[in-house]
């Protein structure tokens, strides 16, 4: 089930600033957020690891 999060709970939990989770978002770095309504986004915590995980293999590979 998915466990959705504000971008401030993803920020603490990535332990970067809200701002940096934006940028990462910009830059396809981090998942889209589901947008609630215009002002409310939330990320599925769950999307977000499988995601950075994901670009960690990429990474690795040689």
């Amino acid at each position: 089930m998915a466990e959705y999060i504000s971008p401030k709970e993803l920020a603490k939990r990535l332990q970067i600033s809200i701002r940096s989770v934006w940028r990462l978002v910009s830059s396809g770095r981090l998942p889209q957020p589901v947008r609630l309504s215009a002002r409310c986004a939330r990320f599925d915590w769950h999307a977000v690891e499988r995601h950075l995980r994901a670009k960690s293999k990429q990474k690795d590979k040689p």
